[in-house]
């Protein structure tokens, strides 16, 4: 119960109402957060597209500025379901770039383009060192170019690294995405959204063949608690959908491709052709925006 500081006439004191209006001024300061807040969607937060998710995450949806990092046991277990409802929205909502770095599989075109994600948005890079992954990540982020920057990171990725991927992606405000391996979950990361992935059996003996269950532990979010491990119930789809993909050269220095241009592809791999998978072509290509 708020009390004042009262004279003899019962009238607040000078010092007292000063008192009010320094706190008042706290209370209303933005970088402040209120647990009453969360209940709204808001700027830069993108509903996921799954109920009992949505209701975890921070302000009801992903934060599609700033970092946020899944720990998987293993790669293609519903990771990329889980935000493919998102970078659908992005895709069709602004003509900016969405970048996969390193990943462990070619992803498939008709499932992409089945899920509303525009093909023609997508730029694929294979670097052949975890220095170059992170390089190209931070640059792709800070070119204000992309939307969303997707990076498979490794195991020994270091905080300092994911912390330069978290301040570029805020300052810019880029949706950053890492994938690491579950085994790292003990181990500080700077990223504000952490997220532990599992792929777990289905209880009951007559559920859908063509469905799967993913159990999701928050473990770290912002302005909120750890949250216990529940599950989610997916349908089989982008995540069966992929090829396994090696690195298309041995350069040492990659460059990002645009679809469809001159020259050979040297490691990036796209068609914008939904009806095939996004494989190695001998079209041409060209350099992305300039990334400085």
């Amino acid at each position: 119960m708020k009390s004042q500081i009262t004279d003899n006439n019962h009238s607040p004191r000078p010092q007292a109402l000063d008192s009010d209006r320094a706190i008042q001024s706290l209370l209303s300061h933005k970088a402040l957060w209120r647990a009453s807040h969360t209940s709204k969607h808001q700027a830069g937060y993108l509903p996921s597209g799954y109920r009992r998710l949505d209701q975890a995450l921070p302000h009801n949806g992903w934060p599609t500025i700033g970092t946020t990092e899944f720990l998987v046991k293993q790669p293609g277990i519903g990771e990329f379901q889980l935000i493919a409802p998102a970078l659908a929205c992005l895709s069709q909502r602004q003509w900016k770039w969405i970048v996969w770095i390193a990943p462990p599989h070619m992803p498939y075109a008709p499932a992409l383009a089945a899920i509303g994600i525009q093909l023609d948005r997508i730029l694929i890079i294979q670097p052949s060192s975890t220095a170059e992954a992170l390089w190209a990540a931070e640059q792709c982020i800070k070119s204000h170019a992309c939307s969303a920057v997707l990076l498979w990171a490794e195991h020994n990725t270091r905080p300092q690294a994911i912390k330069r991927l978290q301040v570029a992606s805020k300052s810019t405000q880029t949706w950053n995405i890492l994938f690491r391996e579950a085994a790292v979950q003990q181990l500080p990361s700077p990223a504000p959204l952490r997220i532990a992935l599992s792929s777990t059996p289905i209880a009951t003996p007559e559920h859908d063949s063509r469905q799967h269950q993913l159990q999701v532990e928050i473990f770290k979010r912002p302005g909120g608690w750890p949250l216990s491990p529940f599950n989610l119930t997916l349908p089989l789809g982008l995540d069966c959908h992929l090829q396994a993909v090696t690195p298309l050269s041995n350069s040492s220095n990659p460059q990002p491709v645009s679809i469809n241009e001159a020259t050979p592809l040297p490691k990036l791999a796209i068609t914008a052709d939904s009806q095939q998978p996004l494989l190695t072509t001998k079209s041409s290509f060209r350099p992305v925006t300039t990334i400085s």
